[in-house]
């Protein structure tokens, strides 16, 4: 993602979730991706969700979350 490759990091993201659908670092960077890189807000919104249900303390996914959230009622 870093390196601006975003189908290849998109590509590596999924399959390593198909090996494990409640890998939470795999989830964080998919929402992360979708979020910054794709102002995809929804999903983003969808994938921090997904962490959430994994594990509810998560701090960083909730405050994600909430501004993707945020940004998604002002359109």
């Amino acid at each position: 993602m870093e390196m601006l490759d975003i189908n290849k990091a998109e590509s590596i993201l999924m399959g390593l979730l198909e090996n494990d659908s409640d890998c939470v670092p795999v989830l964080n960077n998919l929402g992360h991706m979708y979020g910054r890189y794709l102002s995809e807000w929804g999903k983003a919104i969808e994938y921090y969700e997904r962490v959430l249900q994994i594990e509810p303390d998560n701090a960083w996914a909730r405050d994600e979350r909430r501004r993707y959230q945020r940004l998604l009622s002002y359109d």
